[in-house]
């Protein structure tokens, strides 16, 4: 870490409310119409496109999200004998197979079934960042200057800057039960491992590196399909998550489609409310072994956290086994604003499978350009800077062991994405 300056750690994740929760560090913890498409008819048969199954003779009715049908139509010869003729006439015989599009966003299963999605992601953020100023207190008891505070310190004759990395690999789960074919209960756990680094500082200091890892986010809710016609379909959900050791999260989602051919096209709105462990900062945060943490305030003085966003999305279906979707967001995330822009590809093979991949990134951020708060706490720094020329109540001694830094520090710029592939059941 570089010492007596102060070396900064952003944990950049990528907004998601709903679908993947918001991260927090605390540094206290120190489709929808039913219209068809149909293809050329060829000897006999015919395929249709009916929004949201692919569907077998008398077939069971799902609800009408937006699948693939199937229908076949064929002539079948009926010998009907009447005294001594013999007549032979033909009845047209039509067999239909259903199925569901497990990657829908409007998916859910229906009484006393169960979903599945696993999620495997992996995520990058990363930040050019200048100092700008520091302000140093001696924390030492021992130290003849303890309590004193030099402010205002500059650094004439350089720019410091650094870049800051994070990277995150995470595996989610999230389990869903059918309580009616309407509503549907949902729990949720994730395992992450989070990987900080600093480093590229300008005046050649050395860089620092830290990770973290463990099953960190649990949540439960409930998700309700309120309203699926031929033409209009929505959906609200709700649930509470825990972070360990940073956060309790209340978090709503509301979703409004309608169908078109192969298509869902809807708007959605979230919104999230957190209470966070402990009041003071909060922001990004990483401690090392030795006990020193440094942290990129967004917040101070502060126990809460609210964020919201809107956005819209469309979702199709390609074939019987392929399905695209795309959603634009954007939503303001209590210190600054993103625009978020999300692809999926889907491949389902049958009934109770399916595979998704997707990616994500940011193509605005707000950050860029904004000055915030940084703050470190430092044992055994490598250096104490010079403070002979201040007022004697602002200096601090050069043999001083312990030191709190804290000033501004401006974002230059701010780059996210994601990408990850998730494994969806249905039985």
């Amino acid at each position: 870490m570089k010492k007596s300056v102060i070396a900064l750690a952003l944990v950049g994740v990528m907004p998601m409310l709903a679908a993947n929760g918001a991260t927090y560090r605390s540094s206290s913890s120190a489709g929808v119409k039913t219209a068809t498409y149909k293809a050329k008819k060829t000897g006999g048969y015919r395929n249709t496109i009916t929004n949201n199954f692919y569907v077998n003779a008398n077939p069971y009715q799902y609800p009408s999200y937006q699948g693939y049908s199937e229908e076949s139509s064929y002539a079948r010869p009926t010998r009907v004998r009447v005294a001594d003729k013999t007549t032979t006439t033909k009845r047209s015989v039509k067999s239909q197979e259903r199925k569901f599009f497990l990657a829908h966003p409007f998916f859910q299963p229906l009484k006393g079934k169960f979903g599945s999605v696993t999620d495997v992601s992996y995520a990058k953020s990363t930040m050019d960042f200048t100092l700008l100023n520091a302000n140093i207190k001696d924390l030492d008891a021992s130290s003849p200057t303890v309590g004193h505070i030099a402010k205002g310190l500059t650094f004439p004759g350089i720019t410091l800057k650094a870049k800051e990395n994070t990277t995150q690999f995470a595996i989610k789960e999230d389990i869903s039960y059918g309580l009616t074919d309407k509503l549907a209960l949902m729990l949720m756990a994730q395992y992450d491992k989070t990987e900080m680094e600093v480093k590229d500082w300008s005046d050649g200091s050395a860089g620092t590196k830290t990770s973290t890892s463990g099953l960190n986010i649990f949540g439960v809710g409930l998700q309700g399909r309120f309203l699926d016609t031929p033409e209009y379909i929505g959906m609200l959900s709700g649930y509470f998550q825990h972070q360990k050791d940073a956060a309790n999260t209340l978090m709503a989602e509301l979703k409004m489609g309608t169908k078109i051919d192969r298509f869902t096209l809807y708007g959605l709105a979230r919104a999230s409310y957190s209470k966070l462990d402990n009041k003071g900062a909060y922001g990004a945060y990483m401690k090392e072994g030795n006990g020193d943490w440094l942290m990129l305030s967004y917040k101070l003085d502060t126990d809460s956290v609210f964020q919201a966003e809107g956005g819209i999305g469309a979702f199709a279906v390609f074939n019987k086994y392929m399905t695209g979707k795309a959603e634009l967001t954007y939503g303001s995330y209590d210190w600054h604003e993103q625009m978020n822009l999300r692809g999926e590809i889907g491949f389902q093979p049958g009934d109770s499978f399916a595979i998704n991949l997707y990616a994500s990134v940011a193509l605005y951020d707000s950050a860029k350009g904004k000055t915030k708060t940084y703050l470190n706490y430092d044992i055994n720094p490598e250096a104490v800077p010079d403070t002979s020329g201040l007022p004697a109540e602002q200096q601090i001694d050069s043999n001083s062991k312990l030191l709190y830094t804290y000033g501004d520090y401006k974002i230059n710029k701010y780059n996210e994405y994601k990408i990850g592939i998730q494994g969806i059941l249905y039985f």
